[in-house]
């Protein structure tokens, strides 16, 4: 490999992308599903994907902070019981906010999703925003800005 060549340029186009066929169904209450069959592994992936991003924002940043803020409690568990949960049966749960919509992702052993699945739904419909996790969302929201201010002055 000549690394003082560059690498020819291809067309997107060009590449032979294939992408796994998936199953598409429509559950009772109407929420459609996408199932890919990715492999033979007995893990699974699921995420729930909402029309409730950045641009549905009544004010700026509520979306981001309320998506972020979904894993530090609810009426009946702290953060920490929450992250144990997970934790206990191996499982990685995430969010994400973007233009459009909010994703909570989460990934597990196939064994596990009953267990984990109310747990998921509990985080989305009964979070409890504290005034303390939200100082810390700030506190912490604002060293990021000013780290960030920092790097693009260097």
């Amino acid at each position: 490999m000549n690394r003082k060549t560059a690498p020819n340029i291809k067309d997107a186009i060009e590449f032979n992308l294939q992408l796994k066929p998936y199953r598409h169904f429509t559950l009772d209450n109407g929420v459609p599903v996408y199932c890919v069959d990715a492999g033979a592994q007995d893990v699974i992936q699921v995420e729930l994907v909402f029309y409730a991003g950045n641009w549905f924002e009544q004010q700026k940043n509520v979306a981001s902070t309320v998506n972020h803020l979904l894993k530090n409690g609810t009426s009946t568990r702290s953060a920490f019981q929450l992250s144990e949960e997970f934790e206990y049966y191996g499982a990685y749960c995430n969010r994400a906010c973007h233009n459009e919509t909010a994703v909570v992702s989460l990934s597990t052993l196939s064994k596990q999703l009953p267990a984990l699945l109310p747990v998921v739904r509990e985080m989305i419909t009964d979070s409890v925003f504290s005034d303390t996790e939200l100082d810390i969302y700030k506190q912490n929201s604002k060293q990021r800005l000013q780290v960030s201010l920092q790097k693009a002055i260097l």
